[in-house]
């Protein structure tokens, strides 16, 4: 019996969550369209290009003495920088795949294989 009422429990939890996602982000976020959505991945490809050029360079001018402090610095501010975009972004797709967020659908072309 107890098992019942916890499944129950867990289910009513679920839609409540979802209900109160659902509300909160669309009351907060325009509804999406791939229009809206392509900057955030263009955002988040030059942050990751920025992190990667900034430990190429850091590779060509180290010393025997190691990295420059500074160097480091200016690395773990781009590696923020990334991470941060990337959780963020996961949090957006994960919104959108739980149907959190309105998703203005359209005419969208498939993306051809080049493979």
């Amino acid at each position: 019996m107890a098992i019942m009422s916890n499944k129950r429990l867990i289910l009513e939890l679920d839609k409540y969550r979802s209900d109160v996602n659902t509300k909160t982000l669309n009351s907060n976020v325009e509804d999406l369209n791939l229009d809206k959505l392509k900057p955030i991945v263009d955002m988040v490809a030059k942050s990751r290009a920025a992190y990667i050029n900034e430990l190429m360079e850091i590779s060509t001018s180290q010393t025997e003495a190691g990295v420059a402090a500074e160097q480091i610095e200016q690395l773990r501010a781009r590696r923020v920088e990334f991470t941060e975009l990337v959780k963020a972004t996961s949090a957006l797709e994960i919104a959108i795949k739980r149907g959190y967020l309105d998703v203005i659908t359209g005419n969208i072309a498939p993306v051809a294989n080049t493979a």
